[in-house]
Order: structure tokens, then sequence, then C-alpha cells
């Protein structure tokens, strides 16, 4: 009997975070699936979601984790993931000096239409990282195929930035393509880190 129970609950579990780490061993990311409870977990987990635990990348590229969130969901709202790729940096930006960039998509037709065109949002420390995605066609071209991105600087417990993508990875996947241009955002912002600290 137990091993019927556990063979139900592993059924309905949910697997989004083995999904995109299959995602990533195919597209030749060196990573693994970090043990649970790390406190790498708390990044962006508010109480009312819960972290699926991390994917480590083991590679030099600069982002360094991903952070698997997820909303359960309601009687009227269906459920909804985050993946956060981490950028870790010993350099701390000041909360007055956050930056912030996020996309905002154009459809050619409101809610139904095709996506077009990404215009990017910066707060008022980020005209120049809202610039540089403005410029880069891989980066639109990622937030059109992808859906929305938000970059952030990371305060408090955590330092460096993060890359956030909302997004259902049973319909949506990284190719080798997406994984490098997420990269170069995270070269790119660490970059505004060293600006930060001139």
């Amino acid at each position: 009997m137990n091993f019927n129970f556990k063979n139900l609950k592993e059924f309905f579990r949910d697997k989004s975070r083995d999904n995109l780490y299959q995602n990533l061993k195919d597209i030749g990311v060196d990573c693994n699936l970090a043990e649970r409870g790390l406190n790498e977990e708390k990044l962006f987990n508010p109480w009312h979601r819960r972290s699926l635990g991390l994917i480590n990348i083991n590679s030099d590229e600069p982002i360094k984790y991903i952070n698997i969130i997820k909303q359960d969901g309601g009687k009227n709202n269906p459920p909804r993931w985050w993946y956060f790729f981490a950028i870790p940096d010993n350099k701390i930006i000041s909360k007055d000096k956050s930056i912030e960039v996020k996309s905002i998509r154009k459809k050619s037709t409101p809610l139904i239409g095709k996506v077009e065109s990404v215009n990017w949002e910066p707060n008022s420390n980020s005209n120049n990282l809202a610039k540089i995605f403005t410029d880069d066609d891989d980066i639109n071209s990622l937030s059109i195929n992808l859906g929305d991105i938000k970059v952030q600087s990371l305060h408090d417990n955590f330092s460096g930035f993060s890359i956030e993508l909302e997004f259902k990875v049973k319909e949506k996947k990284l190719n080798q393509t997406s994984w490098a241009t997420l990269n170069k955002i995270a070269k790119y912002c660490l970059q505004e880190i060293g600006r930060a600290h001139v």
C-alpha cells in the first residue's frame, strides 16, 4: 500500500524543475538538481508561493542557479510558475541605486494578437540597461518568444541580479540561442554593477 501511495504522490508531484533540468541538459548545459532546503530557495519566494527547488549551473556562465517558484491555482485562477535566473556578485548595489528593467510586449491585436515588438521600461537608475536591451535583437526576440522579462538588482540577503521569466515549461522550452541570450543579459547586468561602483 505504501508503494502505491508513493507512486501516486510521484504522479501528482509538480515536475517543472525536472522538466527544465532535462531541457537544459538536452541543449548541453552543465547543471544539476540542488538539494532541497537551501537558502537560495528564498529568492523571490513570498509566503503565498513556494519554491520547487533550485537548478545549479556548473559552467563558467554568469547565471549560477535557477529558482523555480510556483503559485498554486485556485477556483478562478490557474497556477503560475516563475523562473528566476540568478547572477550572484559580491559587489552590492544599494537600494537607492536599485536597477529594474522589464519588457512590455506589444501585440498586433490586444490579448490574442501576435507579439510584434517589445518596449523596455526602466526605473530611474536603469536607462542605460534599457537602451542596451532595446538595441539588441537577440534580447528582444527572447521576450517575443518566451514572454515578458524582468531584470532587477538583488538586495537584503542576496546580491547581484535576477532575470525573471514567467512561462510554462511544458509549453515553451529554452534552446541554445535563448540560453546564450539569457547569459548575454547577465553579462550586461554585471557591467552595470561595475558602473554603479565607479
